[in-house]
């Protein structure tokens, strides 16, 4: 649920019941309630049918973001400390009527790399696929996630749109420095 001043209120869920939830503000600080659980809860986007594949990923943003690409049901534990507890939930609630997938953080920039050692860790303890972005070249070292991968490819692509536009643009309008009508540079 988003609040009128821009901030989005995820709930998580434990049990069946609501058991706290996370205040994403404007500027991307997060804040769970105080006393509320965090540890074994998740943020569920989409419905899970048996037989589906679910995702299981650290941020909602993350999450929002699969479910939107892929229409495959995701839950988000949070962070990658809750990885863990949240698949061997899942898998218990579920048992193997669901193929999980864990779409784990990739935190190359940080020493020992958490979040694709939680991923794999959780992967391996509930026999779960695991899913990491692949970086394309030139993209920078401080993306994390699916997300910010989906988001930097997005820039990416408008800036280069914008680029191929106004270089049509200004083509068409025959200025100077640019092709002539042979096909080379004057």
């Amino acid at each position: 649920r988003q609040c009128r001043r821009g901030s989005l209120l995820v709930p998580l869920y434990a049990g069946g019941e609501l058991v706290n939830l996370q205040h994403i503000l404007p500027n991307g600080e997060k804040r769970f309630l105080k006393g509320g659980q965090v540890q074994g809860a998740w943020s569920p986007i989409g419905e899970p049918l048996p037989g589906d594949r679910l995702f299981i990923c650290e941020g909602w943003a993350t999450g929002a973001t699969l479910y939107q690409l892929t229409g495959v049901p995701v839950v988000c534990a949070m962070n990658a400390g809750n990885l863990h507890a949240v698949a061997v939930a899942i898998r218990a609630q579920f048992d193997d009527a669901l193929e999980l997938v864990i779409a784990g953080d990739d935190d190359r920039a940080t020493a020992g790399n958490p979040g694709r050692q939680a991923a794999n860790d959780a992967a391996l303890a509930v026999g779960a696929m695991v899913l990491f972005p692949k970086w394309p070249e030139g993209c920078p070292d401080d993306l994390t996630d699916f997300n910010d991968l989906y988001r930097w490819h997005k820039a990416h692509l408008r800036n280069a749109n914008r680029q191929a536009v106004g270089g049509k643009r200004r083509a068409s309008r025959g200025d100077a420095g640019l092709v002539s009508a042979g096909g080379g540079h004057e």
